[in-house]
């Protein structure tokens, strides 16, 4: 997954790993100094699909390199094909 935003006066891209996902957000590993509060572009695909998500996310929560985002522009059409792909998934402990 990529992840943008702004610092100083241009925009960065940065590669991440997601750790966790549900309806309301994402949990991502990433190598950044990100804010609480701030708001990211997100761009990724969903296993099996080949076709990539483009949101806007808040930072709620840091700890260390982990990052926990909640999506702030989720389509109604993105929002049912999230939770039917997790509703398939086996929640891992």
């Amino acid at each position: 997954m990529t992840l943008s935003y702004f610092q100083g006066n241009k925009y960065q891209k940065i590669e991440g790993h997601c750790r966790d996902l549900s309806e309301a957000g994402i949990g991502i590993l990433l190598a950044a100094e990100l804010d609480k509060g701030e708001v990211a572009g997100l761009s990724f695909s969903l296993p099996g699909s080949a076709l990539a998500w483009e949101l806007r996310a808040v930072v709620r929560y840091r700890r260390g390199f982990q990052y926990g985002f909640e999506f702030l522009s989720l389509t109604d059409e993105q929002r049912g094909v999230l939770g039917s792909h997790l509703k398939g998934l086996e929640p891992i402990d």
